[in-house]
């Protein structure tokens, strides 16, 4: 899951064209992801559906950003999350 976060960071920071509110919502994002990741009790229930919001938000503008929050996601889901 590091390594996905580690990729997801890096498109974060090289995406161009990213405003600065939409940098914000994702790096929120990741933190929540970090944090549920660490967790062995399933504090979040929605995060998830804080995923699918960031893929609904930036999948016509950052295709290589939705397609590492996709693979977290799968990650997340195959872990029981």
């Amino acid at each position: 899951m590091s390594e996905l976060l580690d990729e997801l960071r890096s498109a974060i920071a090289d995406a161009d064209g990213l405003a600065g509110e939409d940098r914000s919502h994702l790096d929120q994002l990741v933190r929540r992801i970090e944090i549920e990741a660490d967790e062995e009790e399933d504090d979040d229930p929605n995060i998830l559906d804080h995923i699918e919001d960031a893929v609904g938000r930036f999948e016509t503008e950052h295709v290589g950003l939705v397609q590492t929050i996709n693979r977290i996601a799968n990650a997340l889901s195959a872990g029981g999350i």
